[in-house]
């Protein structure tokens, strides 16, 4: 049985607890289980917010894009968090949003193989995160007939899939529903195999579960900068371009600073070498500025730490959940195996969303995704074991009292 005193020793050999306290601490004893969703706010942000507005952007105005350096911060975040998802410094760059450079990427990837006629298979999940589906449906759309879209259900599929036909495949690492996790360097094999790119969508394991694209060999990736990465709602996602498949093309969406000499203003489209040229537009500054404090303190975290933590707390919490709400019909939807399982653990159980409703009227809060799984985010910077324990003790105290059926819980919130 694991109690509040095995937490509590765990947390004491927790080698990321000080990061703890670079985090806004949760207000009323919240516990925030939703790191999948929205990450924390770093306890910098708010000063490095106010610096930018009125000492770079009121002071300086337009000569701030040179004494504040604004301009170089895409780069400066991607090298940042490189190290978390097993990447060089300059093969990882912060701009847009997470369909945005799925979008670019995909399509680039495609450039790739566009010589080879025989190429022209797209494979994706078929119940994948929709922005992923969306992507490649959109692609196939607006190509003209170029393109084919092969949807997937399991590693059967993927498997029976991957032809020789196939130019790309566009994964999602963790299903952002049961947190099933694929098996990278495998995937990655299957695909090179018969000639294929492959596009990693990370947003539900970077800064959770260990992930390594160079050395699985991987080709193209896409991170979302708001959840687990702290980067604040609006963040820009992380693109990455292994190096050598970079300065193979056009970016699919060239923008002025995306330019080889972007401030000479040249109307003849020249792309800028390595992952620049993914940039687009203007970058949203004050976004940055915010994303640029959870970046330095991720600078600072170990890849070995981080996966310590966060599989002793995933660990932790699959069990707690059995031990003391089994009886009470709850379900592990997530795999039993960790290393199947990416940065969530999602469980069932009677009421499903208003149980995710009560237990945010109980300070904890989760999400729920239809038609009955509850999700809990685990954020290996900020959350405890003794959290995990507090959580599971109010959930089980909703279920047996079954306060979950309380009329008031019943509209599900987002």
């Amino acid at each position: 049985m694991i109690t509040l005193e095995t937490c509590n020793a765990l947390d004491a050999r927790d080698p990321l607890a000080t990061v703890r306290d670079m985090f806004e601490t949760p207000p009323g004893g919240r516990i925030y289980l939703d790191a999948n969703s929205m990450g924390a706010l770093p306890k910098a942000a708010s000063a490095r917010m106010l610096r930018a507005l009125h000492d770079e952007w009121s002071a300086e105005r337009r000569h701030a894009w040179s004494v504040a350096d604004w301009l170089d911060a895409p780069q400066r975040i991607g090298a940042a968090y490189a190290h978390l998802i097993g990447a060089a410094p300059d093969e990882v760059i912060a701009t847009d949003n997470t369909t945005l450079n799925l979008h670019k990427l995909a399509l680039y990837g495609l450039g790739l193989a566009a010589p080879a006629p025989q190429k022209r298979v797209i494979v994706y999940e078929r119940e994948g995160f929709p922005t992923d589906c969306h992507v490649v449906q959109g692609i196939v759309h607006h190509g003209a007939g170029r393109w084919e879209a092969r949807a997937i259900d399991d590693a059967a599929g993927l498997s029976a899939a991957l032809t020789d036909d196939v130019a790309l495949l566009l994964l999602s690492h963790v299903d952002y529903r049961s947190s099933f996790r694929w098996d990278m360097a495998q995937v990655n094999a299957q695909a090179h195999a018969v000639g294929a790119r492959v596009l990693w969508d990370l947003s539900h394991s970077a800064g959770a579960v260990p992930v390594d694209l160079t050395a699985s060999g991987a080709d193209f990736a896409v991170v979302c900068g708001y959840k687990y990465l702290c980067g604040g709602p609006g963040a820009a996602a992380l693109g990455y371009i292994r190096r050598e498949l970079q300065d193979r093309g056009w970016p699919a969406l060239p923008g002025w600073l995306g330019h080889a000499e972007r401030m000479n203003f040249s109307c003849e489209y020249q792309p800028a070498p390595g992952m620049l040229s993914l940039v687009t537009g203007t970058m949203p500054v004050l976004q940055n500025a915010v994303m640029e404090t959870a970046a330095d303190i991720w600078a600072g975290v170990s890849c070995a730490d981080l996966a310590w933590k966060h599989e002793s707390l995933s660990v932790s919490l699959c069990t707690l959940l059995q031990e003391q709400c089994g009886a009470q019909g709850v379900k592990l939807v997530s795999p039993a195996d960790y290393s199947k399982r990416g940065g969530h653990v999602a469980f069932s159980c009677p009421g499903g969303g208003p149980v995710c409703e009560a237990l945010l009227d109980a300070g904890v809060v989760a999400s729920f995704r239809a038609p009955d799984v509850i999700r809990c985010g685990l954020s290996a910077l900020t959350l405890s074991h003794a959290d995990l324990w507090q959580a599971v003790a109010r959930l089980r105290v909703i279920l047996v009292q079954e306060r979950w059926r309380d009329p008031r819980f019943a509209a599900v919130s987002v």
